[in-house]
């Protein structure tokens, strides 16, 4: 029976780090995507200079977030921070009519909002 429990706790802790990391991988992803996006998507003229920022913000917070589980929910909040200017960013920065770029920041930052919710959730702590 010791050696099950052992199985079982590995496989229980192993789920946990998963749950945690999964989401920031996809954080990650999200803000790859938004830093190649002007280079490979001709947008036209638009303030393309807020996306590579965030994109690049999302990448050193994923990173961050899968070096160091245990800061997840100071992260999170980061994270869900930067979603929610690349939500506000079309209307502030004044590109909303330019629905292929707004319509982009506007979904990859509802993603990266309910991730770092998910990731926010699942933190450990302190």
């Amino acid at each position: 029976m010791p050696a099950e429990e052992a199985v079982g706790s590995r496989v229980a802790r192993r789920l946990g780090s998963d749950i945690v990391l999964t989401p920031s991988a996809f954080v990650g992803l999200g803000g790859l995507w938004l830093v190649i996006t002007p280079v490979v998507i001709d947008h036209g003229v638009y303030p393309w200079w807020s996306d590579v920022v965030a994109g690049a913000l999302l990448i050193a917070l994923s990173v961050a977030q899968v070096v160091r589980p245990g800061r997840s929910l100071l992260l999170s909040v980061a994270g869900a921070l930067v979603g929610g200017w690349l939500i506000a960013a079309p209307f502030v920065l004044g590109y909303s009519e330019q629905h292929g770029v707004a319509w982009n920041g506007l979904l990859v930052g509802v993603l990266v909002v309910l991730l770092s919710v998910v990731n926010g959730l699942t933190a450990r702590p302190r």
